[in-house]
């Protein structure tokens, strides 16, 4: 037995003496190429929140975005990730409502621990998951319209949509060449047709227009017959409807059932196939202001969004049967500008904000130019008005 003792005693000093040479000195550094102590296997994936609506009435806008962001992350993927690692986007439902997007943001943030959060859809639900991304630290790509999102500018929150400023200036600049000066609006109560009746108020007199008619409907409001009646007894020249689908398009049926015989231009928050299915013929004749994505057949080739956008609109038909619209390309514009910030960072979740406001990126919405004064990053002069014909949006020049 003590010979056995003494074998076994014997073998483990010179497993130890093994182990120490093999072993001994200084442990590697990463950028020795080995791996320091603590540090992420290469292969581990990046988490990447995303809180999308993707039932309730911005669906229209969700759904969509969910799409293009799981396509764009099965590319990165195949062609390698990002730094030798896939990425993992781990998607939420706000069902279209701000308390379900704060309890999904704090769901990414503090139990699957994510990098960064994309979303929302809506701008009520983005504006109260911004205020939990200041408090963490975290950075947040949002995909709504509202200006306050990223007016004034904080720390690691950033859009991909063109504001509420952008459509209104749009639009304006269609009405002022077209020598309309008297305009009526008619928008959803929530936090994004609130910002759009802020904008058009604000800019209507530096394009010599003044608003008629200021009226408001409910985002579940299955009628806005009676704001039509009012804004049609007065003299204006042209109504501009501002809200998310189905609200513009039961707009324009029940303008039509009233004789309405003025241009209705509606904002791109229902600028989508959506809103042709749900008007059917009312539709035809409505003018909105929208992205270039929209119409990807329709750009011109000069145009240094052309390949892009006509590279994303054929992968997207390919994969899901139909033509992405703004909405698919706000999702995959936010996921294209992270991911451009965590290769610059290395994925170091601490430096990703001040990355972000240096991006510069063409993306399908437009050429994306971050500052630390613009987190929108955009101007009016991407963005397009189109009419509806023969059930089909197409350019107006």
């Amino acid at each position: 037995m003590k010979k056995l003792n003494g074998l076994f005693y014997f073998v483990l000093v010179f497993a130890m003496l093994v182990v120490s040479a093999c072993g001994g000195g200084d442990k590697p550094s990463a950028s020795a190429g080995g791996e320091a102590p603590g540090a992420k296997d290469s292969k581990e994936a990046i988490k990447i929140g995303a809180v999308f609506s993707l039932t309730g009435p911005n669906s229209p806008l969700g759904v969509p975005e969910k799409q293009a962001v799981e396509l764009l992350v099965k590319s990165i993927n195949e062609k390698g990730g990002v730094g030798n690692r896939p990425i993992e986007v781990i998607i939420e439902d706000d069902k279209s409502d701000n308390t379900e997007a704060v309890k999904a943001m704090k769901k990414l943030v503090n139990k699957e621990k994510v990098v960064a959060v994309l979303g929302s859809s809506g701008s009520g639900p983005s504006l109260a998951m911004a205020e939990i991304a200041s408090q963490e630290k975290i950075s947040l790509i949002s995909m709504a319209a509202a200006d306050q999102i990223t007016n004034p500018t904080r720390a690691g929150i950033f859009k991909t949509p063109h504001t509420d400023i952008h459509g209104t200036k749009r639009i304006f600049k269609y009405l002022q060449e077209k020598g309309i000066t008297k305009v009526a609006i008619l928008n959803d109560s929530n936090s994004y047709g609130s910002g759009w009746t802020t904008q058009l108020k604000k800019y209507a007199p530096e394009y010599g227009i003044t608003l008629v008619a200021e009226e408001k409907y409910g985002t579940k409001d299955p009628s806005m017959s009676s704001q039509l009646t009012k804004i049609k007894a007065t003299d204006a020249q042209a109504l501009i409807v501002a809200g998310t689908n189905p609200g513009p398009a039961t707009i324009v049926k029940e303008a039509k059932q009233l004789n309405f015989n003025i241009p209705i231009i509606s904002s791109h928050g229902s600028a989508n196939s959506k809103f042709i299915e749900l008007a059917g013929d009312s539709a035809e004749g409505v003018l909105l202001v929208a992205g270039k994505l929209l119409v990807p057949d329709q750009i011109d080739q000069g145009d240094a969004q052309a390949i892009v956008i006509k590279t994303f609109a054929d992968t997207y038909k390919a994969a899901y049967g139909d033509y992405p619209d703004g909405f698919a390309g706000y999702g995959y514009d936010g996921l294209n500008i992270l991911v451009e910030a965590l290769q610059a960072t290395n994925s170091d979740q601490t430096k990703l904000a001040e990355a972000l406001g240096k991006v510069k990126h063409v993306g399908v919405t437009g050429e994306f130019s971050f500052t630390a004064e613009d987190h929108n990053g955009l101007s009016e002069d991407s963005m397009i008005m189109v009419e509806v014909k023969n059930g089909d949006f197409v350019v107006v020049n």
